[in-house]
């Protein structure tokens, strides 16, 4: 059993100040840790540093663990591309540690450890399919919730996941989609994902205040107090997203409320 908390302080990352410095889990990074099922939903404020985490373990698994076979899959190219280029960071910053690494080939999508038998791919949504024959160990998807066609992509790359294998989803919510409705059937216990929800209280109360003033109402869209703020808040709904929440507030349970008060006989 690997102990990632302590490998993952031997790799580098960049900081917010941009210093370069050994990766030290936050709090909430340590609390997903110990809480992680191996099939997951992580929905987030911003910036807390889940993708840096799953990144982390990931390159953990690539350098030291026998037939790894991992995949993350980004939501645009761009993106995809810095998630690449900071496992090429951890893996520079171990290498200036002394540890020897024969990368066979060495792409801008694809890395091949040839000490372990072991392969890193990182790409965007729809760029590659993955399906039957296929065989994954650890499955990252990042920003599930801006995917073109999440259902389909999710359908096929999670079959390759073999069953002792890990699933990460860690994404910010978009409106209500097909990530909410994943959501919500993972919290009735119908997907075999665990949900793990991390709001705003993260971050300082002066720092909240600044973003606050800066993002005007787009603030609970990326620094949400609750699941729900994160859903309403986010994505173009129809109807004005303050007064869904009243709506939402106000709303009861007609069978629930009335338990009891009478029966019903056919």
């Amino acid at each position: 059993m690997i102990d990632y908390i302590e490998k993952i302080r031997k790799l580098d990352i960049v900081n917010k100040e941009g210093q370069t410095v050994p990766f030290i889990l936050n709090r909430e990074q340590e609390r997903f840790l110990k809480e992680a099922s191996g099939r997951d939903i992580i929905l987030k404020s911003r910036q807390i540093g889940f993708s840096s985490l799953i990144l982390a373990m990931f390159t953990i698994d690539f350098l030291l663990v026998k037939n790894s076979r991992a995949v993350c899959i980004s939501h645009d190219g761009d993106s995809a591309m810095k998630l690449l280029d900071r496992v090429k960071f951890f893996i520079e910053s171990a290498k200036l540690k002394g540890l020897g690494i024969k990368l066979k080939y060495n792409s801008r999508q694809e890395m091949f450890n040839s000490d372990k038998n072991s392969s890193f791919y990182i790409g965007k949504a729809g760029s590659k399919s993955f399906g039957r024959g296929d065989t994954l160990t650890n499955l990252h998807l990042s920003e599930l919730a801006w995917y073109e066609d999440p259902e389909r992509l999710f359908a096929s790359v999670l079959q390759a996941v073999v069953p002792s294998g890990r699933a990460f989803i860690e994404t910010t919510a978009n409106g209500m989609n097909y990530m909410k409705n994943f959501w919500d059937k993972s919290e009735a216990g119908e997907t075999g994902f665990k949900t793990h929800f991390f709001d705003n209280s993260f971050y300082s109360k002066d720092f909240l205040e600044q973003k606050k003033k800066e993002l005007g109402d787009k603030f609970p869209q990326e620094y949400p107090k609750t699941a729900m703020e994160a859903f309403l808040s986010s994505g173009r709904p129809f109807f004005d997203k303050e007064s869904l929440k009243v709506y939402l507030q106000e709303t009861i349970d007609p069978i629930n409320e009335y338990k009891g008060h009478y029966d019903l006989h056919i």
